[in-house]
């Protein structure tokens, strides 16, 4: 990147790269996905074709905004192909498609590898593979209509353009040029943007490079009226003229057959887009507290002894602290379709070197979970549905003979069910025969249940090192994936479910609370000491007395309902004496099989914290997920249930939950 630009723009210039670069790299995908589907046809969908070309331009433009001289070239490269399939002067082919896609997961390694300030990877071989399938011969396309015409390099969008003059807005071409001098008086591209927005609507963006050397950013926007103080404007390195349509469009835009909106995913980065409407919201709260404090400081100073109005302040301010995490909690949530997007390709890839016939089904993709949680999930979904192919998916033969359609399904479903979420794995493969896997168990000197259900299967499934498999393949590895997916949902206090059909096919179910920085909790003692027990996972609290714990094979239960309830006691957790009270509190939790019960002296409150997980290993300890602190200063541990609860539903070492624990 230029020097002439300060450090502080450069680094905005690169957080606008990297979240722009992943929006062209989602639609790459998604849009050659559906032309792949194409091939053959007469008249590829022209939208598809123009969004293909445009976010190859675009990527080029923002690559050498950035100095990423490789990825410029290959998109460049890529752009000039498209152009001859946007003009209608070659057909579109398997190989020609097969490419694109080559180039942009070399791109997306290229962005990668520039995020974590590495040498990116070489670009000579697909530079001359898209040369090589370039000018083989290969017929024009036939159609009864002229192609669309590709778009110039700076011209707005017409169709854009068109599309603003029908909501009643001058579109107007304005550019901005940045440099040290005006980056000095605090104009950028982001107080650029925000001014643009101000006055009017953003339809495009675009940065490019300009032939006299630097950058600038060329903005499509539709203003109600002309500015009034263009002089100003023009000092502050933006020029303006309005864009000139034509009476009406030769060829207007034919929507992609089979191509959804919905489809078109941000891929994963590590910036957040907030709506403008739930950052209003935020200061509006934040506005809201500040009023509040300075209303409970003045009640302070005029205390004399009657705490109601006191009390009332306290309740409005505990009211809006409430609503503000809320909605802070709402603009870290991002669509899980950042993870699911990435997989089609994948599948699509391990599909086409193996002869299986697969289709992939995304679901739910719409549900939304923090950012943090994506980042962290992007290598166990990926194992997963590696696992699913590898281990569930059949060949076409074998399907058939076993009465199912030749092809495959594998299933991505994301669903919310109060303050978690569910993410599901499935395929309608073969399942898994839990004989191979007790024989390749015994085999390696594990421990094998006699009664080997989906839950004793799963522990075998996620001992490191275990694998069914003698060979490492590309898809399956060498058994270590699944106990990494088991110690990353545990990580994010989550659980994984496992259920498997002999001929039917295989489950993963992965179940994370939607946000780890803030949560509802159950403060609970046993002796001197605080714990937190997040509450999604209790069903209900009860009372017991120390006389109504009963040992049943080397487990403690107590009666509950019309049967018996496995408890763990948490003072066993902390080494205390049994309680000399004479009643104790019983929290029954959730797990998947079936509810637990934590025995605890007392159930103090119910709280809000803020959570502060344990990352050093030298501080991490089984059965405590975090820390917190109440409103007093005094520290409080955070339980993780997944682990408490292994103990008491599978008392035996060799059989263990089927949480991640």
């Amino acid at each position: 990147m230029s020097s002439d630009f300060s450090p502080e723009l450069q680094a905005e210039l690169l957080n606008d790269f990297y979240a722009e670069a992943d929006e062209h790299l989602a639609n790459l995908r998604a849009q050659l996905l559906i032309l792949e589907g194409t091939v053959g046809e007469t008249t590829p969908p022209p939208a598809v074709l123009e969004s293909l070309f445009r976010s190859a331009h675009s990527f080029k433009g923002i690559s050498a905004m950035v100095g990423l001289h490789h990825a410029e070239q290959l998109a460049h490269a890529a752009e000039g192909f498209l152009r001859q399939l946007t003009h209608g002067e070659r057909s579109v082919d398997s190989a020609g498609v097969e490419r694109l896609v080559g180039v942009t997961q070399r791109l997306e390694q290229m962005v990668a590898a520039h995020r974590l300030h590495q040498p990116p990877p070489a670009a000579a071989d697909l530079l001359g593979q898209l040369a090589a399938v370039a000018a083989s011969p290969a017929p024009a396309r036939k159609s009864s209509s002229a192609a669309p015409a590709a778009p110039a390099s700076v011209a707005p969008p017409p169709i854009e353009a068109a599309a603003l003059a029908a909501r009643g807005l001058q579109p107007w071409h304005v550019t901005f040029v940045p440099s040290r001098e005006l980056d000095g008086r605090g104009i950028n591209i982001n107080s650029v943007r925000a001014r643009l927005a101000a006055a009017g609507e953003i339809a495009s963006a675009t940065p490019r490079v300009r032939p006299e050397g630097g950058i600038a950013f060329d903005f499509l926007v539709g203003l109600r009226q002309p500015p009034a103080d263009l002089a100003t404007w023009s000092n502050d390195g933006l020029t303006l003229h309005v864009v000139d349509l034509p009476a009406a469009p030769a060829h207007p835009p034919v929507p992609a057959e089979g191509a959804d909106a919905s489809s078109l995913f941000v891929a994963p980065s590590h910036v957040v887009r907030v709506e403008l409407s739930r950052l209003d919201e935020l200061m509006q709260l934040a506005g809201e507290l500040v009023i509040q404090r300075s209303r409970l400081e003045e009640r302070l100073n005029q205390f004399s002894g009657d705490l109601s109005g006191l009390k009332e302040v306290n309740q409005t301010m505990t009211r809006s602290l409430r609503r503000l995490r809320r909605a802070l909690t709402r603009v870290r949530l991002v669509p899980v379709a950042e993870i699911f997007s990435r997989m089609p390709f994948v599948v699509r890839d391990l599909a086409r070197e193996s002869g299986v016939q697969v289709r992939l089904a995304l679901e739910g993709q719409q549900t939304e979970i923090d950012k943090y949680l994506v980042e962290r999930l992007k290598e166990p979904l990926l194992h997963l549905v590696r696992n699913a192919f590898s281990h569930g998916v059949e060949l076409p033969a074998e399907r058939i003979a076993a009465g199912k359609p030749a092809q495959a399904t594998i299933t991505l479903r994301a669903t919310t069910a109060g303050e978690f979420v569910v993410l599901e794995i499935r395929d309608d493969g073969r399942g898994i025969d839990s004989a191979r896997v007790a024989d390749r168990a015994r085999a390696l000197g594990l421990a094998v249940p006699a009664a080997l259900d989906d839950a004793a299967l799963l522990s075998l499934l996620c001992t490191p090192g275990f694998s069914t498999r003698e060979e490492a393949d590309r898809a399956s590895g060498r058994g270590v994936g699944m106990a990494v997916v088991h110690q990353t949902v545990r990580e994010l206090g989550g659980t994984l479910a496992f259920t498997s059909t002999p001929g039917a096919g295989t489950c993963f179910a992965l179940r994370l609370p939607l946000t780890l920085s803030i949560a509802e909790t159950f403060v609970v003692s046993v002796g001197e000491q605080l714990c937190a027990v997040p509450q999604g996972f209790v069903e209900e609290v009860i009372e017991v007395t120390e006389t109504e714990v009963r040992a049943i094979q080397q487990a403690e239960v107590v009666p509950y309902r019309d049967g018996v309830l496995p408890i763990v006691r948490l003072r066993a957790l902390f080494r205390v004496a049994k309680s000399p009270q004479p009643r104790l509190a019983v929290l029954v939790l959730n797990s998947e099989r079936g509810s637990t019960g934590l025995l605890v002296d007392r159930v103090h409150a119910q709280r809000e914290v803020v959570v502060r997980p344990m990352h050093d290993p030298l501080v991490q300890v089984p059965g405590i997920a975090g820390a917190t602190e109440l409103g007093d200063g005094r520290p409080v541990l955070i339980l993780d249930v997944a682990a408490l609860t292994q103990g008491a539903v599978r008392p035996r070492p060799a059989v263990a939950a089927a949480t991640a624990s």
